[in-house]
């Protein structure tokens, strides 16, 4: 019987690991890449809030080899994921939506002292879509990146043959080269 917070840490750390693979195929299912430790995180913090007693009758109670605890943290991860009324969708994915591009993934929106208004989103959608007119992209790197940013559609709605593994190593690579010929790292 496990009894404490301490015990009931290092027993949540054991299945950490397996409860970030649960976490990280929803998220790539439901179209969240990336968000996988998010989701897992915000369980984390949501279960901690919960009575001591009651986290030691969900680690104490076994069915099938699992704990209850088990059980309880993966129909979380589920809900978090899926459910657009969840505590995680209702924190992080309150996007304005009417915008087309998340600019936030290119590291390049401004100071928090600084003004933040419809113009400068304008400015760094073009500074973006200059930056892509600039390289010499294939057809299909062009294309895929223009699918995923400036269309803001996912991956799994790809009408081509190309595998989510390819499209990603696609889209991350031109992101890559954006990121650093904005930045300025970039040398032609």
């Amino acid at each position: 019987m496990l009894r404490g917070r301490h015990e009931i840490a290092r027993f949540i750390e054991k299945r950490y690991s397996k409860w970030l693979d649960y976490s990280q195929y929803h998220c790539e299912v439901s179209g969240m890449h990336g968000e996988a430790t998010d989701v897992l995180n915000e369980v984390m913090c949501s279960l901690w809030q919960k009575e001591l007693w009651r986290l030691e009758r969900l680690v104490n109670t076994k069915r099938n080899g699992y704990s209850e605890l088990d059980f309880f943290v993966l129909r979380m991860i589920k809900l978090n994921i899926y459910s657009p009324t969840s505590p995680y969708q209702n924190k992080y994915k309150s996007a304005l939506a009417d915008e087309n591009v998340d600019c936030s993934t290119l590291d390049i929106l401004p100071d928090e002292d600084e003004d933040s208004d419809d113009g400068y989103l304008i400015d760094k959608f073009r500074l973006i879509r200059d930056a892509v007119e600039d390289l010499e992209l294939s057809p299909m790197a062009r294309k895929v990146f223009d699918f995923r940013f400036f269309q803001d559609q996912n991956f799994s709605d790809w009408p081509g043959p190309e595998t989510l593994k390819q499209l990603y190593e696609i889209y991350n690579a031109v992101l890559d080269i954006i990121k650093r010929k904005i930045s300025g790292e970039f040398i032609f």
